[in-house]
């Protein structure tokens, strides 16, 4: 009887650990990325990908997001497939930020300084997570113009801020936000990556107030 609840108990830790790694390495085939295209349906992203770990959706736009290690990277990468209707229309994919440990009392450890203005790094994270995980654009821009009153970001912040979204228009929302408060204006080219629009990028400019 003992052997067969110890069977037992191994099979369910085996099941449960398979689950929560299925989500990483749904499909492990090296160009899992290359296979994303334009039109797929919903149905041909969760064949390859699985369920999304994050959904959000505005108007006509659904977004789903997902956290995997592919093969032959030497980390964490987040994907990021929006929809139109039932179809693919935009898909972006960058190395996920690495998990942190945070370090009682604030000791610092001795290493080369690096000083970067704006929002220290840990805080800033645990606010990016936290608009990303809001389902309304209006909720997260709201939440973006309380920052703002008391912080300042660096130019990196701030296009990671207009990252979490496809369309310039709504990029430009976030970045009339925090023109005024960014740190380190002589960096903008950052944000202007962020832009497709070559008009756009000429707005963000004046913003800036750069050339």
């Amino acid at each position: 009887m003992m052997k067969i609840i110890r069977k037992t108990m191994m099979w369910l830790v085996f099941a449960i650990v398979c689950t929560s790694c299925s989500n990483l390495f749904y499909d492990t085939t090296p160009d899992v990325l290359q296979r994303i295209q334009k039109g797929m349906s919903k149905q041909g992203i969760t064949q390859i990908l699985g369920s999304p770990q994050y959904r959000r959706f505005d108007q006509n736009i659904e977004e789903w997001e997902y956290t995997k290690v592919l093969p032959g990277s030497s980390g964490r990468t987040s994907i990021i497939v929006s929809f139109e209707g039932d179809k693919v229309v935009a898909m972006d994919s960058f190395a996920a930020p690495q998990l942190s440990i945070s370090v009682p009392n604030e000791v610092s450890v001795s290493s080369p300084t690096i000083f970067v203005r704006g929002m220290r790094s840990a805080d800033f994270q645990r606010f990016y997570n936290d608009v990303k995980a809001r389902g309304f654009k209006d909720t997260q821009l709201e939440m973006m113009e309380e920052l703002a009153v008391d912080n300042s970001l660096s130019c990196h912040q701030c296009a990671r801020l207009m990252s979490l979204y496809t369309f310039d228009d709504d990029k430009m929302k976030v970045l009339r936000i925090f023109a005024p408060h960014i740190a380190d204006k002589e960096n903008y080219e950052e944000i202007l990556q962020e832009l497709t629009s070559l008009f756009k990028r000429n707005d963000a400019k004046a913003l800036l107030k750069v050339r």
